[in-house]
C-alpha cells in the first residue's frame, strides 16, 4: 500500500503487518528543525517516515537504524521510491551503533513501561523492551556533537522523567509543544527538542489540537 506523508510530496510504502505511520510521526516531522548542513540519525526509523522528511531538508547524510530487518527493507524501498540519494539504512540497536557525531538525532521512541499481548513489531515500537528512555538519553549524548539536538515525542506522563534525565545527561530541553486531542482535552503527548550541553532556556510553543 502506498500513501503520502502529510505536508510533503513524499510517497510512503507501508506494510499492513508492521507498525505504520502514526500521528506521532507526523507531529514529530512537523516539529523537528533540520538545517541544510545537518547530519541526521533516525533511531527506530521503521519505514523511514522521519528519515525521508529529514533527507529533503539537508544536503548531508541521513542515516536510519532499526532492529527490525523488514522495516529496514521497507525504508530502503521508500528511499528508492522517492529518489533520495542522501539516505542510508542499517539494522542495528542504538546502544551498539558507532559512527561520526551527528547534528540531529530524531526518535519516536518506545515509551510505555509495561507490555501487552500485541504483535512483536508493535511491542518493540511502543514498549521499553529494546530501548529505554535512559538508554536513549545516554546514547544520544554519546553520538551528538556539542550543541547537537535530540528531537523526540513522548506521552505527557513521561515528561517529568525526561526532565530528570535531561539534568542527569546534559541534554537540556530547549523547545517543546504539547499535543491535545481537542481544545477540551488535556495534552496527551509532547514533542521535545533537547540540546547537548544546552543552556536549558525552555521555550513552550503554542499547543497543537488534533481536532
Amino acid at each position: 500500500m502506498t500513501d503520502y506523508i502529510p505536508d510533503t510530496t513524499l510517497k510512503l510504502l507501508q506494510d499492513d503487518d508492521s507498525f505504520k505511520m502514526t500521528s506521532d510521526s507526523i507531529h514529530l516531522a512537523r516539529f523537528m528543525v533540520i538545517r541544510k548542513n545537518d547530519r541526521v540519525l533516525d533511531v527506530g526509523c521503521n519505514s523511514g517516515v522521519l528519515s525521508l522528511v529529514a533527507a529533503t531538508k539537508t544536503r548531508q547524510s541521513v542515516i536510519g537504524i532499526d532492529i527490525d530487518p523488514h522495516a529496514i527493507e521497507l525504508a530502503i524501498s521508500n528511499a528508492r521510491l522517492n529518489v533520495l540519494n542522501n539516505l542510508q539504512f542499517t539494522v542495528c540497536r542504538f546502544q551498539d551503533y558507532e559512527d561520526q557525531l551527528f547534528d540531529v538525532i530524531i526518535c519516536n521512541p518506545p515509551f510505555f513501561k509495561s507490555t501487552l499481548t500485541i504483535s512483536q513489531s508493535q511491542t518493540q515500537a511502543r514498549f521499553e523492551l529494546t530501548l529505554t528512555l535512559p538508554e536513549l538519553a545516554t546514547n544520544a549524548f554519546r553520538l551528538l556533537k556539542d550543541k547537537g539536538r535530540l528531537v523526540i515525542i513522548i506521552p505527557v506522563e513521561r515528561f517529568h522523567d525526561w526532565l530528570i534525565l535531561a539534568h542527569e545527561t546534559r541534554l537540556n530541553v530547549n523547545r517543546c509543544v504539547f499535543i491535545h486531542h481537542s481544545i477540551d482535552h488535556a495534552a496527551h503527548t509532547v514533542c521535545i527538542e533537547a540540546v547537548k550541553n544546552g543552556k536549558g532556556n525552555l521555550k513552550v510553543e503554542m499547543p497543537i489540537f488534533n481536532r
